[in-house]
């Protein structure tokens, strides 16, 4: 079993990921950089050559390559869930955490220019606010549809996030599930 995390952009995922990998001593993806290896570019420049949907394409593809993975914790896109074959594909080996944080937050946090930031591609030509809203009210139905569990992130940080999800797959039997799995790898 792997632990999936979701959610929209900006959410944390990739760096709550990589804690709970550190955390749990097992590997940890994300279909972002799956992407960007194979395609030798950043999302940014993928979308600017190809479009959303040559990078989605790919996204799926790096999604369909992790679905044999076990007991590792794997980050996806904020678009994972666009795509339902992406969500069965990950739920066949996964338990999927969503990391659910207020349009605000994102915002700020998009509007952030912090050294070392990713810059993250616009989906359309509106100003961040509207876009981010707008996909909000689009995806949030589809991350508490595919999602196994939800953990709030507003006022929280990364580990406390983190140490949230940990308690819960502890308590729940999961992690045990997890580590089973990485150790028989």
């Amino acid at each position: 079993m792997n632990l999936v995390l979701i959610g929209y952009r900006a959410t944390g995922k990739s760096t709550v990921g990589k804690h709970l990998a550190l955390k749990m001593n097992v590997r940890f993806f994300d279909t972002d950089k799956v992407v960007e290896k194979k395609a030798g570019m950043s999302i940014a420049d993928i979308v600017t050559k190809h479009g959303w949907d040559f990078f989605r394409a790919r996204e799926k593809e790096a999604v369909r390559e992790l679905e044999e993975q076990t007991g590792a914790v794997i980050s996806t896109g904020g678009g994972v869930v666009l795509d339902q074959e992406n969500v069965d594909s990950l739920k066949k080996n996964g338990f999927l955490v969503w990391l659910k944080a207020p349009p605000n937050d994102i915002i700020t946090r998009l509007n952030t220019k912090r050294p070392g930031t990713i810059i993250r591609p616009q989906f359309t030509d509106w100003d961040i606010v509207e876009e981010t809203t707008n996909m909000v009210n689009e995806r949030y139905p589809l991350y508490e549809q595919a999602a196994d569990y939800t953990v709030e992130t507003a006022s929280k940080n990364i580990v406390k996030v983190g140490e949230e999800i940990y308690q819960y797959l502890a308590e729940s039997g999961k992690l045990i599930k997890i580590l089973k799995k990485q150790n028989n790898n």
